[in-house]
């Protein structure tokens, strides 16, 4: 079966994360044929995966150039602006009404976009933003739109739509990772040549400016929630990473019949049981260094861990997408005069070897979409404390400890708990291994594609 495969711009040029997720879902389904379209990829010059036999990595598509007479370029620049007129008037609109405006506006962008180019180009859609918003009845009501929010706002839809363009090849069915860019290639795609859609969706998408105005914000958030719903209109199927992904997706209005949990796999060969513990008791947590994973809260957490396990220590082990926030958590160590004990290990040159280094590993995050982190350590037999955030608590059920987030007092007292009581460490170690291995391996996902692949192409 040929399966187009569109990722926003991860596979096969950045690690970690959905790359990750996507290198193993390809390497395993030898009897597919992968075409791989990567977003953005024409930016990069080095894969950091090497794709295997059954997948092909595919340019962006056919760029052919718009119409070039006065007559043609007039004519597409009025259906252009009629779409723009029904994309911000469907953001802005509540209801099945708005819902059946977007989807027009993107069926007519996705025409023009197979002419070459900015489907939105020429025209004036600030105006035709603010227009919108003026007449827009929404509830909860809008914040007021500036001038130059609405340049700002148009300028990131604008962007936002390009995808339109791409042109995948010919294939049994498009399978869209994340309800983003890739998703509008599969919609397009879709609509000009019949090809089913999988959507795939293991995190809420990111807002495209965080530190914009709440106007610009409120655009965004309208259409990223519009372009779900459509996804989830349009889609044969949806594979979602977890329940608490399942709920979201279904108070969004996605079918329920359409959506089904399939969570991500790990390779267990990676992640053989350890066996012996480190000699002096120890705290480890492993992830990437930002603002979301708290490790203030960790910190404050591990000052009362040594007030009641006086030799203990507390490794974080990872790297750092946040260089600001590193300096805060060694201001914060500094300040509660934890010294030697909390050490910045940096990324370890396997998660196996960084989960050895304790008898208890931590997380204290308070986004957490899929813990891959918490799968691995219970892979490994490590118990595991961690706050209840996302799909953490799904992950882990009773064979770990689970706890509010925020709670300094809370997760320290857990760890403590841990550190005293062996037999307990050893018990929930090998369950957790045990609900992993039953759960969250990697062949046990690939075979669900697999599946799925047959039903929607079906």
């Amino acid at each position: 079966m040929r399966v187009t495969l569109i990722t926003d711009d991860s596979y096969p040029y950045v690690k970690g994360g959905p790359g990750d997720w996507c290198h193993r879902l390809v390497h395993g389904l030898d009897r597919h044929t992968f075409h791989v379209v990567a977003l953005g990829s024409h930016e990069r010059r080095e894969a950091a995966y090497t794709l295997p036999p059954n997948a092909l990595l595919h340019p962006l598509g056919d760029r052919r150039p718009a119409p070039a007479g006065r007559l043609a370029r007039h004519g597409r620049r009025r259906a252009a602006t009629t779409a723009a007129v029904l994309l911000c008037r469907g953001l802005l609109t509540d209801g099945e009404q708005g819902a059946a405006m977007f989807a027009e506006s993107l069926r007519l962008l996705a025409d023009l976009a197979a002419a070459g180019g900015a489907p939105l180009r020429g025209v004036p859609l600030p105006d035709v933003l603010l227009d919108a918003w003026q007449a827009a009845r929404c509830e909860p009501a809008l914040p007021r739109l500036s001038v130059r929010d609405a340049r700002r706002a148009a300028d990131h839809l604008d962007r936002a739509l390009r995808p339109l363009a791409v042109r995948p090849p010919a294939a049994d069915l498009c399978h869209a990772v994340a309800a983003g860019p890739a998703l509008l290639v599969a919609l397009a795609t879709r609509w000009r040549a019949g090809t089913p859609l999988l959507l795939t969706e293991d995190r809420p998408p990111a807002l495209d400016a965080a530190d914009g105005t709440p106007a610009v914000k409120a655009v965004l958030l309208r259409y990223h929630r519009a372009l779900r719903r459509l996804g989830y209109a349009e889609a044969a199927l949806v594979a979602s990473a977890s329940r608490f992904h399942q709920r979201w997706e279904l108070r969004d209005g996605a079918d329920p019949a359409k959506v089904v949990v399939v969570p991500g796999g790990v390779e267990p060969v990676r992640y053989a049981p350890l066996e012996t513990e480190p000699p002096a008791p120890a705290v480890v947590w492993v992830g990437q260094i930002a603002p979301h994973k708290d490790l203030h809260t960790l910190i404050r957490a591990f000052h009362r861990v040594r007030e009641a396990v006086p030799h203990a220590g507390l490794t974080l082990a990872g790297p750092t997408t946040d260089i600001g926030y590193l300096d805060t958590c060694r201001r914060l160590v500094e300040r509660l005069r934890l010294g030697d004990s909390v050490t910045f290990a940096g990324p370890a040159p396997s998660s196996r070897e960084a989960y050895a280094a304790g008898h208890v590993v931590a997380s204290s995050s308070i986004a957490e979409h899929t813990p891959d982190a918490l799968v691995e350590a219970m892979l490994c037999a490590r118990p595991t404390v961690s706050t209840d955030v996302g799909a953490v608590a799904e992950a882990v059920g009773d064979a770990g400890v689970v706890v509010p987030p925020g709670d300094p007092v809370a997760l320290g007292a857990a760890c403590v708990e841990l550190l005293h009581d062996p037999e307990r460490r050893r018990r929930l170690g090998a369950a957790g291994r045990a609900r992993a291995l039953r759960l969250f391996t990697v062949d046990g996902m690939r075979r669900a594609y697999d599946h799925l692949y047959r039903d929607v192409a079906a």
